[in-house]
């Protein structure tokens, strides 16, 4: 399945092509990095933590994951060899598909804990994102030296 986007978009945003399991799709990197970039932004010493930002931040980054992971597994199962096992991507792949299964904390109830979530998955979605457009890169390169 390939997802049709517009001109304008593709003006508007940075946008890589990512195959996953389902067929191409178009990335926005550049919302997905802004969402990174916010999420790990330092919070001042004695600053009370925003449940609405951290909710609003889980909800972002949850569906970066969604998008990402199952791109980054089905890439990773692709290029491994036949009998080989699943290597230190494949043990990260694994641990943010735990993560995946379990809620995340509250941010109303426990901000602190919403706020280590928030930063655990910014970095988990810039591996990810990291993982899908390097794989993509390497096969544009592939594909122009052949």
């Amino acid at each position: 399945m390939t997802t049709a986007i517009s001109s304008a978009m593709l003006k508007q945003h940075a946008v890589a092509p990512a195959d996953g399991p389902e067929g191409t799709a178009p990335l926005d990197v550049v919302a997905i990095t802004r969402t990174v970039s916010a999420a790990l932004r330092p919070v001042p010493d004695g600053a009370t933590l925003n449940p609405r930002a951290l909710a609003d931040s889980i909800t972002l980054l949850a569906g970066h994951i969604g998008l990402l992971l199952p791109i980054a597994e089905c890439t990773h199962r692709l290029n491994r060899p036949a009998g080989a096992g699943p290597g230190l991507v494949g043990h990260g792949l694994a641990y943010v598909r735990r993560r995946t299964q379990y809620a995340p904390p509250n941010p109303a109830d426990y901000p602190s804990c919403a706020y280590t979530w928030v930063q655990e998955s910014a970095r988990c979605v810039q591996q990810l994102l990291g993982l899908v457009l390097a794989d993509n890169r390497e096969r544009q390169h592939a594909a122009a030296a052949r």
